[in-house]
């Protein structure tokens, strides 16, 4: 099987080089690259709130509206129903991850369970239909934040459409949630094994150092062929003649997870709100707990004034809304903080 996994992935990525006219290479350093980031973004993060000793339940829930997988509109109001059962959500959550159990019908066992549980602190419809799907998403979050070697972020129709694409077999049609959690875990495992992904998402690099979780990521934002990112290319990584190169220190630079955390949990320390800091729009202030946590990071240092070796801190991030960080991004040249804001203020 994962000698036919392999020549699917090539195949598929070598129809993404043809379809955007850029060498395999490119397309591996482009493909799902919010996805990605987002991932080795927000997933520590997760992670340090689920280990967290006593658990805060809502430091993990501020942790997971971090993630992109939980940003769709009934998961956001399904996941604040669920967190808002306070002490019985945290114990449901903790029975699924104490002891976690190596052997695989165990572990289907325990999601099951945990996902019956989900159901009834809040993962249903409002004609009280059960929504065990949005609850399995919530439970693959949590075990790739804490087991990513065995897990990876799920929705069904994601994988389903990936394991289309590399005519990989899917569980069968009476297979529980619990059971395709698992499979999804078990696909991106052998996706990572093949040659041709070790060539081209080499995980020795630091920004795709966790496998299930660019896997994830290519799932989520890798399967239109046709279709390339709608966002322009960063000025930075357009400077050079030797533009590949750069653009992957500079994607090094953006995916450092620690670092962007570190500033993230700076900026909540000085404002609860989290407000841009260019024009002061708070996501929390705007949207209540849906935008709790959620603010975006932008990188002050271009990546024309690094050199070999060079190493970047919080200092160098200013934490700005969606809006301010395109507009940053619009023109010929990446504008300053003060010049965006002074922008903004006439």
């Amino acid at each position: 099987m994962a000698r036919s996994t392999d020549s699917a992935l090539r195949n598929w990525l070598e129809v993404l080089a043809q379809s955007w006219e850029q060498p395999p290479q490119g397309v591996a350093i482009d493909i799902a690259d919010d996805e990605i980031k987002n991932r080795f973004t927000a997933y520590p993060i997760v992670r340090e709130a689920l280990l967290e000793s006593p658990f805060d339940i809502q430091r993990f829930a501020t942790a997971v509206k971090q993630c992109w997988v939980m940003g769709g509109h009934f998961d956001a109001i399904r996941f604040n129903r669920f967190i808002n059962t306070g002490s019985d959500a945290s114990n449901s959550i903790r029975t699924l991850i104490q002891g976690f159990p190596r052997e695989e019908s165990a572990a289907i066992k325990r999601i099951d369970g945990f996902l019956e549980q989900a159901v009834v602190l809040g993962f249903s419809t409002p004609q009280k239909t059960s929504d065990r799907a949005g609850a399995a998403q919530m439970a693959s979050v949590i075990l790739t934040s804490l087991l990513p070697e065995r897990f990876a972020d799920y929705r069904r129709t994601r994988w389903v459409k990936l394991a289309a694409e590399f005519g990989y077999a899917t569980p069968p049609p009476k297979a529980t949630h619990g059971e395709w959690v698992v499979w999804a875990g078990k696909f991106a495992s052998e996706i990572a094994s093949t040659p041709t992904y070790q060539e081209y998402w080499p995980p020795t690099d630091p920004r795709l150092s966790i496998p299930s979780w660019v896997i994830s990521g290519l799932c989520w934002g890798g399967l239109i062929p046709s279709r390339r990112s709608p966002d322009p290319p960063d000025p930075d990584s357009r400077s050079f003649p030797e533009g590949a190169e750069k653009r992957r220190l500079h994607l090094i630079r953006e995916r450092n997870p620690a670092l962007v955390a570190g500033a993230k949990t700076l900026g909540l320390r000085r404002d609860p709100l989290l407000r841009c800091q260019v024009c002061g729009f708070s996501f929390v202030e705007r949207y209540g707990d849906l935008g709790r946590g959620f603010i975006e990071a932008h990188h002050t240092l271009p990546v024309a004034q690094l050199k070999k070796g060079s190493r970047t801190s919080v200092d160098d991030i200013a934490l700005v809304c969606s809006n301010c960080h395109r507009m940053i991004h619009s023109g010929e040249k990446s504008l300053e903080i003060d010049e965006l804001r002074q922008l903004y203020q006439m």
